[in-house]
């Protein structure tokens, strides 16, 4: 290809008038670079643009950190020719190749005749900065990803199950602590804590010498020491509890945290809203609380390598808003009649909600209600939605809420929905699989909602509806045109495109259709293709790919939700010349590996469909 031809393609040459471009063809060198003369041969032709015809190369920070990777048609060194900054970083080599040299004055000249290449470098070299702010930040200040072990301050206190409770108060009293581990045969059985003794001991006058076995809370909540901290957050704030047990890989306690421990790492995050949310005492105060979300995410994100935690962040923080408005409503109207299960749909059930995700929710209700046990659920329903409506979790516009009698089913209503579904696939029907097989308690029966949950597993393995579900997913095209070329369509006037549709939940859809081929129950997409890492539906390469891919465009969603909130502008549409050449060559990855998959998924599963 010529090298007139080959700019055309890159922008922002591909601005340029034919003149100008034909200028450029005039002013441009071209070098050879390989591992011995790239440094050498960079220093002799700076300041300049550089702009990668073929080849691989890493530039690196003058400490060594991976700044970009650039392959054919990236550019660089316009940060020096913009400021006049000192030049520090280096080139690596890790395929030979050829890269075109623009000359400073050529540059100059360039950014006076065209706006649009003085724009697209100005917003340019905006994404370098935050590229490079973001690989200087360590590890050590993302609190979030440091490991349970390293706040475990003290060994586990622990006794027998066989222990009286006023052995174990003593005990707890002696070492100063709220709470307690039971352990039998190293195995942790057990947890006994003070709102443990004060509400099912001393409220209930049993005897002192009862044993800790017939008031502790069995089988507790518990997390490796080898996990994360915001997994440790993510398990106390779904399952509403303080303390916390600490086991190793063989199941051995080896400690306790408690939401304390976690509020000290980091004073100014979003577990602080999470625990004020939860001491609301009114819906008003609640409301106020949850105003406050936006900007407890700008600043935790700003600190957090892996922004993708931030979805979990949200689904927790929504968990916290529903369970206090379920609360809220029990006061007013009784403890609820029957047992239940408050479910979370979509993007709340898989823990990859954004700030503009909308409500999607539901309850599971036992057989055999009366007429008035109906009638408090439906209160509930009505109660909890327009709350979370008012705390800023917009409602469904296709009214998928606890608060439409379609949305709240008996165990056995629900499965016969789901039989009519997967029996009978019309586009409606598929879609409400793909929206409802999402789901996770939110508060209600644990047990309750497991049963439930394996029932409609079953009933998923279905090759015909499989089927029909890999036909709707090819009818999606993945945004890449000719020459792999990003294809753009016009919303409000912007040349964007929408990441959620064509990207994230493609890719939601994919490990859906093989999760339900392999009976998991799993709602979230990161731990379905995990679980789905030993199939033989889908290799470990494309199970990698597909998680890669789906946490860069979940980062790019949420960095690019987080730029534009409180504008009018698109919440999941990107203008791609607004990225960074490296986010852009990402993105085109990103689309070639979903289209991939769904090629995939329609050789596996399309053949049984209608």
């Amino acid at each position: 290809m010529e090298a007139s031809d080959f700019l055309k393609q890159c922008p922002p040459f591909d601005e340029l008038q034919k003149e100008h471009l034909s200028w450029v063809i005039s002013q441009l060198q071209s070098v050879y670079l390989n591992e011995e003369n790239c440094n050498d041969v960079m220093n002799s032709m700076r300041p300049a643009l550089f702009i990668v015809r073929s080849g691989i190369f890493d530039l690196r920070s003058s400490d060594g950190e991976l700044i970009e990777r650039l392959e054919s048609g990236d550019l660089f060194g316009y940060p020096s020719l913009l400021t006049g900054r000192e030049i520090t970083n280096k080139l690596k080599t890790l395929k030979d190749g050829i890269v075109y040299v623009l000359p400073e004055h050529a540059f100059d000249r360039l950014r006076k005749v065209s706006k649009q290449f003085e724009q697209y470098f100005i917003k340019a070299h905006g994404q370098r900065l935050l590229t490079e702010r973001k690989a200087n930040t360590t590890s050590e200040s993302d609190w979030s990803q440091q490991t349970v072990r390293s706040i475990v301050a003290k060994d586990p206190i622990s006794l027998h199950s066989e222990t009286s409770v006023q052995d174990a108060a003593r005990l707890m009293s002696n070492n100063g602590i709220s709470s307690v581990l039971v352990v039998d045969d190293n195995q942790l059985v057990g947890i006994l804590t003070d709102r443990d003794l004060r509400n099912r001991v001393i409220a209930e006058g049993l005897p002192l010498d009862i044993r800790v076995s017939a008031v502790m809370t069995q089988l507790p909540e518990s997390v490796n020491e080898n996990r994360s901290l915001m997994d440790a957050l993510t398990v106390m704030t779904s399952s509403n509890i303080h303390h916390l047990p600490v086991i190793n890989d063989n199941n051995q306690p080896v400690g306790m945290i408690t939401a304390t421990d976690l509020i000290r790492q980091q004073r100014s995050d979003p577990v602080f809203l999470i625990s004020a949310i939860r001491k609301s005492e009114s819906k008003k105060q609640l409301i106020e609380e949850a105003a406050k979300l936006p900007d407890y995410l700008q600043t935790f994100a700003s600190r957090v390598k892996q922004t993708s935690v931030l979805g979990r962040l949200m689904a927790s923080v929504t968990d916290g808003m529903t369970r206090q408005l379920i609360k809220l409503y029990e006061q007013e109207h009784g403890a609820a009649p029957a047992a239940y299960s408050w479910l979370a749909f979509g993007s709340q059930g898989r823990e990859d909600q954004t700030l503009s995700s909308d409500q999607d929710n539901g309850l599971l209700l036992s057989n055999g209600l009366s007429k008035s046990q109906k009638e408090w659920f439906a209160g509930l329903g009505e109660y909890v939605c327009e709350g979370l409506g008012d705390c800023g979790v917009p409602l469904c516009p296709g009214n998928i809420m606890a608060s439409n009698p379609e949305c709240r089913g008996t165990i056995d209503e629900w499965k016969e929905k789901f039989n009519g579904w997967i029996t009978s696939p019309t586009p409606k029907a598929l879609m409400y699989c793909q929206i409802f097989f999402d789901s996770r308690p939110v508060m209600g029966e644990g047990r309750f909602y497991q049963t439930y949950r394996e029932e409609i597993a079953k009933l998923a393995n279905n090759d015909m509806f499989l089927g029909n579900l890999a036909i709707l997913v090819n009818k999606i095209q993945v945004p890449l045109g000719l020459f792999n070329r990003l294809r753009t369509s016009d919303a409000d006037g912007e040349d964007t495109i929408d990441i959620k549709r064509y990207g994230i939940a493609l890719i939601n859809d994919i490990a859906r259709i093989y999760s339900l081929k392999e009976g998991l129950i799993v709602p979230g997409t990161v731990a379905r293709l995990k679980a789905l890492k030993e199939s033989r539906l889908l290799n470990s390469k494309d199970n990698q790919s597909l998680l890669e891919a789906w946490e860069f465009l979940t980062q790019l969603r949420l960095n690019h939700q987080l730029k534009v909130w409180g504008t009018n502008k698109p919440k999941n549409a990107i203008d791609p010349d607004e990225l960074s050449t490296l986010s852009r060559r990402q993105l085109k990855s990103a689309f070639r590996i979903i289209k991939e998959a769904q090629q995939g998924v329609g050789l596996k599963f399309s053949r049984q469909g209608y």
